[in-house]
């Protein structure tokens, strides 16, 4: 994408920080971070996530941003990241449009009551919204939501 979560999670992150970026066209995103100084470490992958991501260490934290509504089992995909990437205690934060239709841009729509039921099937915490915005695209609206991988 236009590494718009990327940075902001470079940002909070500050000096130390290491990300890992994934992304099927990582076009932008390559060109953002020659001209950007980045006080994190970012590492660019370019794949598509719903694929094995072996190439991971465990990870503190997974950030899913307009993307899980490309996945058709979500459960079996939130379980595997929970088992295979996500460090015990870790968070999977999950920015979605909350709706329930879905259309050709959002085949399968994740809303914020459907990720609650996703994330306990997952074995993942209830999610808990951490925010909310209206969406430039119709009249619905973007969520995040923060879940947590059990200890």
């Amino acid at each position: 994408g236009s590494g718009t979560f990327t940075f902001a999670l470079e940002e909070l992150l500050g000096f130390g920080g290491i990300i890992f970026a994934i992304d099927k066209d990582l076009t932008i995103l390559r060109k953002k971070t020659k001209t950007q100084y980045a006080r994190s470490s970012i590492h660019l992958y370019e794949q598509d996530f719903r694929n094995s991501l072996d190439l991971l260490p465990p990870l503190d934290g997974i950030i899913i941003a307009n993307a899980l509504h490309y996945v058709e089992d979500q459960s079996d995909f939130l379980q595997r990241l929970r088992e295979k990437y996500l460090k015990p205690n870790g968070k999977i934060v999950i920015v979605e449009y909350d709706r329930e239709e879905s259309n050709p841009w959002i085949p399968y729509p994740v809303s914020f009551i459907s990720l609650q039921r996703l994330c306990l099937k997952a074995s993942l915490s209830l999610p808990e919204e951490i925010g909310r915005l209206p969406s430039i695209y119709g009249d619905q609206e973007i969520y995040a939501a923060a879940a947590s991988a059990p200890v």
